[in-house]
């Protein structure tokens, strides 16, 4: 069973600096990313994951349609989770930083 990341962002960007990132780790077989720019697109990702052990799902919150904290729930719902956990980190707010 192999381990499962999904990134589920609007920006599409975002996989190829996370496919940057983790160019060893996908290629040395430690897990596979799933990439998502849309949070309907993601539930069927996370639907058609039974093959794989979903382990990590992160998520942008803004995004159009349905939002990442929407998507939580769904997320749950579709797929056999331990726990789920939303954190914004207080920290990143203090500094400056723009939360939408």
């Amino acid at each position: 069973m192999s381990l499962l990341i999904l990134v589920v962002d609007d920006e599409p960007d975002v996989e190829a600096l996370f496919r940057q990132q983790f160019r060893r780790d996908i290629r040395d077989g430690r897990f596979t990313m799933d990439f998502s720019q849309s949070a309907v697109s993601a539930l069927n990702i996370i639907s058609d994951a039974a093959a794989a052990s979903l382990i990590l799902i992160l998520s942008d919150i803004n995004m159009p349609g349905m939002t990442g904290l929407e998507l939580l729930p769904k997320a749950k719902a579709a797929h056999r989770f331990v726990a789920l956990r939303s954190e914004i980190d207080s920290r990143v707010v203090g500094a400056g930083a723009e939360v939408r």
